[in-house]
């Protein structure tokens, strides 16, 4: 039992590292910039503030060292405190599906269904591994990222959410449409500088910002 257990943990490790190097050649190909010339509401540079008092809350005021004093189980656990803590600052309603996989993607927004899911395995990763701390960014910034395409779904579909400009609302809208949004491993820099991805990008990117 205790062979099959090394084992099983071996797998895990073995897919987790693979799985960052596949980000790390992903994110690499291109150097995108994080922020992009996008129109932030007052309402956004509240939430961006109040978004930094949530992680503050949520981990303390050394992010990385909180996770690696960690367990896996913890962790994840506090990780999905931080993602429902910040969809009811968001005022979201929608639904949040936590899983630790290593074929899913690490995180997207279903604007059909309302849904979100977050795959964190990347925070399943030692504690010691050369790639840690960009695990725990990649993490948060991608829970942040995601539920930003949240607002924007909702913003669209709610004039006046979040104080969007009516020409913001259209261009996101468009974005949406069947057929007209482009997935990174399409083509990465047409993927960034989409509406939606430009504005989720920064939005992260400014909550990020001095945070780890």
């Amino acid at each position: 039992m205790e062979i099959l257990a090394a084992a099983i943990t071996f797998l895990v490790v073995m897919s987790v590292i693979k799985i960052i190097g596949g980000l790390i050649d992903l994110w690499g190909q291109v150097e995108l910039p994080e922020e992009y010339n996008v129109k932030l509401s007052d309402t956004d540079q509240e939430k961006i503030s109040a978004s930094k008092s949530v992680i503050q809350e949520c981990f303390g005021d050394n992010v990385i060292e909180y996770f690696r004093s960690a367990n896996n189980f913890q962790r994840i656990t506090m990780t999905e405190e931080f993602a429902r803590r910040l969809a009811k600052l968001y005022d979201l309603d929608v639904d949040i599906d936590i899983v630790v996989d290593e074929v899913q993607k690490f995180g997207v927004y279903d604007w059909n269904n309302k849904k979100l899911k977050f795959n964190i395995i990347l925070l399943t990763v030692e504690a010691d591994n050369a790639n840690f701390d960009y695990c725990v960014r990649e993490t948060i910034d991608t829970i942040i990222h995601e539920l930003r395409h949240a607002v924007q779904d909702k913003a669209v579909n709610n004039p006046g959410f979040w104080n969007v400009d009516d020409e913001t609302r259209k261009l996101w809208a468009d974005n949406m449409m069947p057929g007209n949004y482009i997935r990174p491993e399409v083509d990465i820099r047409a993927y960034s500088e989409q509406p939606i991805e430009k504005d989720a990008f920064t939005f992260s990117s400014m909550i990020m910002k001095g945070v780890c």
